[in-house]
């Protein structure tokens, strides 16, 4: 005979867990942007994977502990820029609070709509950072064409495409 008390506690019991989950993964979050924030205060540059050892350290640990390469790569960018500018990572790879985010934006059907896009873009304050770290990506051959760069950039800030 089922019981559908029981499934129900145990119904309840997964949700118990999987919120002590999302409070320990919140918790690491905001450990991890207090770090990021005390590298920032005390002057800390965090240059190339494979010629400076915080970006080494930093990655490879990453694929050492199972990440793919690629989404390694996108993650030593977002510390990267987020030790540059002392402003804590909010979406790691899309996981704001435990959840994806997404959304699509209109495709420019003209020119100048694609050049009002790239416009608004280059007008922020940490776009030549983000274009710096793209040649620097695209020159050490951690991404084999620009577009590769950006789209990689994107998908480890959590924007789907």
């Amino acid at each position: 005979m089922i019981s559908y008390a029981n499934k129900a506690a145990t119904i309840a019991t997964s949700l118990i867990e999987a919120k002590q989950h999302d409070d320990k993964a919140s918790s690491l979050r905001e450990s991890v942007n207090k770090e990021i924030v005390g590298l920032h205060k005390d002057k800390v540059v965090v240059g190339r994977y494979n010629t400076c050892s915080i970006a080494t350290a930093f990655q490879d640990t990453l694929t050492t502990g199972g990440w793919a390469k690629k989404t390694a790569q996108n993650y030593l960018t977002l510390f990267k820029n987020a030790v540059a500018t002392g402003k804590p990572v909010k979406d790691w790879g899309g996981t704001k609070a435990g959840g994806r985010k997404g959304g699509k934006t209109a495709k420019a059907t003209t020119a100048k709509e694609l050049a009002d896009k790239l416009a608004t873009a280059y007008r922020d304050a940490d776009f030549e950072g983000f274009i710096n770290d793209l040649q620097a990506s695209y020159e050490n051959a951690e991404v084999e064409t620009l577009l590769e760069g950006i789209r990689s950039y994107l998908e480890a800030a959590g924007v789907k495409l």
